[in-house]
């Protein structure tokens, strides 16, 4: 026995010793980054094709060398792309015009970008959808990495289709995925880490693009599908779960189903350990619309205390969050985190635009295809200050169709026809987004700088009534004015201008010293408010109960800005052509039989009141072609200059 105890001791001190020289074994730690891109809109090149000329403030030529940059700094990464890919440039349109054949048989040259830079998954925007679902499959087909949205189905039938909130059975992309690499931690041993990454889509597709999905496609509300699926993820292995929504931040009082910006609620469902987001064209952290919200960090980069990115549009920026993943024993978890937004510069991958460039000079081609001469300036410079000549083209055009398919009687012939159309480029995203072109030879290049978007052409039926309420969302485009204020008043809201339809046919004016009718989503605010004053049409006080056609988009057909009465169900037809096309067609017929000229005759059919002794202040372009347009407006007049590279114009009654 005393031996016994001898030796235990012995022992035991031994052990005491042994531990006491041995350093103790820290957790393992492993920093892995996310990198995003997001909102490229076929943007691959450095090339401004509305001015046709190179540019380093945007493309993905250029978001690739902060990429190779950020992947040499910490080799833990994941690259994400987050939607709305293939369309909003030239380039994007001309790969659609090759058709879906060119795109099977080659691979689409924005795929074939993303897989040389070694993408590890994309994510669905919902301008994907605009080509159609065939030319979409073609394109998403030839990539080397998953595309995933947790929110869009098959529809098996008509009945099942649109907007449901039942069935999580046949997605049409991988709901979500979880991605295992090897990552090193602090000491340099190699760690297998499951990244799960869910995608998420707004459901306002099935209403902006139904010519392409009506009866085809069902999907479900974002924080629904979360909700669903991320547990799912957990239990089947991921150390980390990521939301890649294409959806921006917005504060509900509310939560509305089927929510288009739903970003912040996502934030809010148990399980997400960061955000990569898009959709609005804003940097985050750093855009100002994201001051001042609740459980928003805007400086740092946190919703409701989970990290978050959106790097911007057309690959101006790229996204980063760093996460810092520690092992406890039994799994991974968040220890730390920190988000940035990079924004390019000069530097760029031109491996890349060389494997690009073949496409980008077709691109060019095309767009210099004449269409004939146009014998004054067009453009949106002042599109919100009074009638536009790039406004008038697009009504006009609209109109010629929809008159010609009255003569073929495809549509109604008794009914009186007007059209409606915004100034898409009217200074919405950078001091230089507007639309201008110069007298002498029109292109197809200039339709790509006057309408920015594949809309097809439809035809809706409503009455007088129904158009004054059209105009009152437009009239969202104008703050309140105070007559009494003697001090400058700001004009502008910051509704898009893409909202601020303009109807052709009719006569009216904009009071406003009134308030909101409507608040941007069409909810009514104030039922004895009238913004929209002394409507005529055809010389006559409007009859509230006259129907009438009106040309438009399907944007706005199918229920695009929330427009009252504008839901699809007023859709009496689709033509199925692209605007752009329309106007294209229109000029060529019209320089015809005009000496190769296009007439344009600028109807005034609208304007603002405003009370007298009130000053205006807005924001305007300030090019030589903006400064002259604004000495040819009387009440006009530009007194200064902003950091962001905008004029700054008064505007007074006369």
């Amino acid at each position: 026995m005393k031996m016994l105890k001898i030796t235990i001791s012995a022992v035991l001190v031994s052990s005491f010793l042994l531990s006491g020289c041995s350093e103790p074994k820290e957790p393992a730690e492993v920093e892995l980054r996310l990198i995003e891109t997001t909102d490229l809109h076929a943007y691959m090149l450095g090339y401004d094709y509305f001015q046709q000329q190179p540019t380093d403030s945007y493309g993905l030529v250029h978001t690739a060398a902060l990429i190779h940059e950020a992947r040499a700094e910490n080799p833990n990464n994941f690259l994400v792309d987050n939607g709305d890919l293939i369309q909003g440039s030239a380039f994007g349109d001309w790969v659609a015009r090759n058709g879906v054949e060119y795109v099977a048989e080659n691979a689409h040259p924005i795929i074939r970008a993303l897989n040389y830079l070694e993408y590890d998954l994309g994510n669905m925007g919902n301008h994907e959808f605009n080509y159609g679902l065939e030319f979409l499959q073609a394109s998403v087909g030839g990539a080397e990495f998953p595309y995933i949205s947790a929110n869009v189905f098959h529809a098996d039938s008509v009945a099942d289709s649109g907007k449901v909130s039942s069935g999580w059975d046949n997605p049409m992309f991988e709901p979500y995925v979880i991605l295992a690499k090897q990552m090193q931690d602090q000491h340099g041993n190699a760690h297998e880490i499951k990244v799960g990454f869910i995608g998420f889509l707004p459901p306002q597709i099935v209403r902006w693009d139904q010519q392409h999905l009506a009866g085809k496609v069902r999907v479900r509300d974002m924080v629904e599908a979360a909700e669903y699926f991320i547990p799912k993820m957990r239990a089947e292995g991921a150390d980390v779960v990521v939301a890649v929504p294409h959806s921006g931040l917005r504060i509900y009082d509310n939560y509305p189903q089927f929510a288009e910006q739903a970003s912040y609620q996502l934030a809010g469902v148990e399980g997400i350990d960061a955000i990569l987001f898009g959709h609005q064209h804003q940097l985050f952290p750093g855009s100002e619309g994201y001051n001042d919200l609740p459980e928003v960090d805007n400086e740092a980069g946190y919703v409701r205390g989970v990290p978050a990115v959106a790097p911007g549009y057309w690959g101006d920026h790229l996204g980063i969050i760093d996460l810092q993943l520690q092992h406890n024993g039994t799994g991974w978890s968040v220890t730390g985190s920190s988000v940035a937004v990079r924004p390019v510069d000069e530097r760029k991958d031109s491996e890349l635009e060389a494997m690009l460039i073949a496409e980008h000079e077709e691109t060019v081609v095309m767009l210099n295809e004449p269409l004939g001469e146009v014998g004054e300036r067009i453009s949106t410079l002042f599109a919100r200050i009074e009638p536009s000549t790039a406004v008038q083209l697009i009504n006009d055009a609209q109109t010629w169709l929809v008159k010609s398919l009255q003569e073929r009687g495809d549509i109604a012939a008794d009914l009186p026809v007007l059209s409606a159309a915004a100034p898409f480029r009217n200074g919405f995203q950078s001091a230089e987004d507007y639309t201008v072109i110069e007298a002498g030879a029109f292109t197809l290049g200039n339709l790509v700088d006057l309408y920015v978007y594949p809309n097809t052409l439809q035809v809706v039926e409503v009455t007088g009534a129904q158009l004054v309420e059209w105009l009152e969302m437009s009239a969202l485009a104008y703050e309140q004015i105070v007559p009494e204020m003697s001090e400058p008043q700001t004009l502008f809201t910051g509704n898009p201008s893409f909202n601020f339809d303009v109807l052709s046919g009719l006569e009216y004016r904009f009071d406003l010293a009134q308030p909101a009718r409507y608040n941007v989503h069409g909810d009514l605010l104030n039922a004895d408010a009238r913004r929209v004053v002394d409507v005529m049409y055809a010389g006559e006080p409007l009859n509230l109960e006259q129907r009438f056609l009106v040309a438009v988009n399907n944007y706005r057909a199918g229920g695009g800005g929330g427009f009252p009465g504008l839901d699809g169900t007023t859709i009496v037809h689709s033509s199925g052509e692209e605007v752009r096309q329309v106007i294209a067609d229109y000029a060529r017929e019209m320089t015809a039989a005009n000496d190769g000229v296009l007439p344009l005759n600028l109807a005034h059919n609208w304007s603002l009141f405003i009370p007298p002794g009130v000053i205006l202040e807005f924001r305007g372009n300030n090019s030589t072609a903006g400064i002259e347009e604004a000495k040819k407006i009387t009440n006009v007049e530009k007194y200064a200059e902003d950091s962001q590279g905008y004029a700054i114009y008064y505007l007074q009654p006369e």
